[in-house]
């Protein structure tokens, strides 16, 4: 290239990036206010169940992991000094503290704080093995004030007492009780994840598990992590490791909706039959612009600017090796033997 050129590159290239920047801010908004684009996507969601669950989902996890006295909350409830002192221990260069203390936190949830829950102890004699779900009901009118989305009933072999097991839904009531499945322990990590300050997106499986993806700032990536298997950037554990049969993988987070599928679905892929291809694009666009519109200019810009990266991720990354040497165990670490093998999650 000639000095001459080099000038007009110089002088042209600002110039047509501030224009493009302006294009892509200009289209968010425009597509947000859009009527024909808004009553196709209001459309496809009122008329597809998949559509629908995944527009109400949308308005629950774009929205309930913002609350700043949850967070407060949160950071009063976990041993902040032993997360931190144990961080301050980790190897790795000063662009890796986050990523470290991501790490820290996944330990410590999985080991310290929070409990799986294959049954209720008996109210009695606090033995699990001796109990045996005999029937879920609906919550009564104080487990209701915690988004209780049933209640399993237990009852003991050796006292007969029934034991309730609600499965709350209000991660600050799961503060209290620190105990669930993978529902809640997503739930929680969430918002810890969010408590410290990190970027953080709630990861919705179809087939019947929810994980964490948490932005590296150092990695330049949205990176998998799984509290219940204190997994971090192991995207492969479900369908290869787990031999885990899935079909749709959904992000939900405050800045919008996105298909992450092609990160995790390596293997053992299900039929994506619930929506056609073009209306899911359709629904994730939409609220991903209505999440988006009342941002800044800059942030909208810069969250497109990753979606792209993102994509172009998942057409240039080839993981085949990570997948084959993997040193991950087969088969899901949480939950009981009979509990994985009939999700088929054991690895077989």
């Amino acid at each position: 290239m000639s000095e001459t050129d080099s000038n007009v590159y110089d002088t042209v290239a600002p110039k047509m990036l501030e224009q493009y920047k302006k294009r892509i801010i200009s289209d968010t908004h425009a597509n947000a206010h859009n009527p024909q684009l808004i009553n196709q996507a209001k459309s496809i969601i009122s008329q597809n169940g998949f559509a629908n669950e995944l527009s109400r989902n949308s308005m629950r996890l774009g929205h309930i992991y913002e609350n700043a006295d949850w967070h407060s909350k949160v950071m009063d409830t976990l041993d902040i000094e032993l997360i931190y002192a144990n961080v301050d221990k980790m190897d790795g260069k000063d662009e890796e503290y986050t990523d470290n203390l991501v790490r820290e936190l996944l330990r410590y949830f999985k080991n310290d704080f929070f409990k799986w829950t294959n049954a209720v102890p008996c109210s009695q004699c606090h033995d699990v093995d001796t109990q045996q779900l005999i029937r879920n009901e609906r919550p009564n009118h104080e487990e209701s004030k915690y988004e209780c989305s049933g209640v399993e009933v237990y009852k003991c072999r050796r006292c007969h007492i029934e034991t309730r097991f609600p499965r709350y839904n209000d991660p600050i009531k799961l503060l209290e009780t620190r105990q669930g499945r993978c529902g809640e322990w997503c739930n929680v990590f969430t918002l810890i994840l969010r408590s410290f300050g990190l970027e953080a997106r709630y990861v919705w499986n179809k087939e019947d598990h929810v994980w964490c993806e948490y932005y590296s700032q150092y990695l330049k990536r949205w990176v998998h992590v799984d509290s219940c298997e204190a997994s971090f950037d192991e995207p492969f554990i479900y369908s290869v490791n787990w031999n885990k049969k899935m079909s749709y993988c959904i992000a939900f987070n405050k800045d919008g909706v996105c298909d992450v599928s092609k990160r995790y679905i390596l293997k053992n892929a299900l039929p994506r039959d619930a929506i056609s291809e073009s209306d899911l694009w359709t629904v994730t666009a939409f609220l991903t612009t209505q999440l988006r519109d009342q941002m800044s200019d800059n942030e909208i810009y810069e969250l497109y600017n990753r979606d792209v990266r993102e994509q172009l991720e998942w057409v240039e990354k080839k993981r085949s090796s990570t997948i084959e040497n993997n040193n991950v165990p087969k088969g899901r670490q949480s939950g009981s033997a009979e509990w994985k093998s009939q999700r088929g999650e054991n690895g077989k």
